[in-house]
């Protein structure tokens, strides 16, 4: 330990200089204070075209909207710029179609691109899905419901973040 009281070298060999010996001897690890910390907190949901909650079963006749929120608390959260992807999958209970919500609307229409943590750490994505959108076999589909999402950034296909939430059984009928 240094006078700091903080690490002093590395605990694995540097990504960045790998044959400098030297950079891990006298490398000093940082203390990020918890104030800086990254959090997040998330919720999903799925609402009638008034904002409430439409309850379990829907007609296939009526528009919905579904809604994403994201909050994150922390200040690391200003240096970060990126992309948040969020979706519903579906998967049916007993006969119909398993499938995610943004395979059946248009392109980007569940995105928030360009997303910058220096503007605004609230990030929000409502979009009213068409009637129609989602279908009912023999009458009536139920479906195991969830919300996924991922946090995109410096154009690596790999997400950084991600996470989901079960919303759920619901039942779509004709």
């Amino acid at each position: 330990m240094s006078e700091c009281g903080c690490k002093k070298g590395m605990p694995y060999p540097s990504k960045c200089w790998p044959g400098d010996k030297d950079f891990l001897d006298g490398a000093t690890e940082l203390r990020i204070p918890p104030t800086t910390a990254l959090k997040a907190y998330w919720d999903a949901d799925i609402l009638d075209t008034y904002g409430v909650k439409p309850g379990t079963i829907i007609a296939v006749t009526d528009p919905f909207v579904v809604r994403f929120r994201v909050e994150l608390v922390g200040d690391l959260w200003h240096c970060i710029h990126g992309d948040w992807c969020f979706d519903l999958g579906f998967s049916a209970i007993g006969d119909g179609p398993d499938f995610d919500l943004s395979d059946r609307l248009p392109a980007g229409a569940l995105q928030v691109k360009d997303w910058d943590g220096c503007e605004r750490l609230c990030v929000e994505r409502e979009y009213t899905v068409p009637p129609g959108t989602i279908t009912a076999e023999h009458c009536a589909t139920l479906y195991e419901v969830g919300a996924k999402f991922s946090l995109h950034c410096c154009k690596r296909e790999r997400p950084i973040l991600v996470g989901y939430e079960a919303l759920e059984e619901r039942e779509f009928y004709e």
